[in-house]
């Protein structure tokens, strides 16, 4: 059995990112992910959850960290926290 897509909500949820980040890594080549049409105002965009692992543990999660902390609302990094 093949693999099932998911949302974007679902693919953020999975990779514990907000939904704006997702997009944002994906629109900069980062992570993978399929367009499937064109919305009113965006693309609309599935993901398969072991495309995003594989692109995760291939590129290291330091090396496609989006720099727009806007993006990072819930996330905060634990060398900043400690200070170190």
């Amino acid at each position: 059995m093949s693999e099932r897509f998911v949302d974007t909500d679902k693919a953020a949820a999975h990779l514990a990112i907000t939904r704006r980040a997702l997009l944002d890594l994906v629109r900069q080549g980062h992570l993978p992910g399929h367009p499937l049409a064109q919305g009113r105002r965006r693309h609309v965009w599935r993901f398969k959850l072991s495309e995003l692992e594989t692109a995760l543990s291939s590129s290291g999660a330091n090396s496609i960290a989006p720099t727009d902390r806007r993006t990072l609302r819930s996330h905060k990094s634990p060398i900043t926290e400690n200070g170190q």
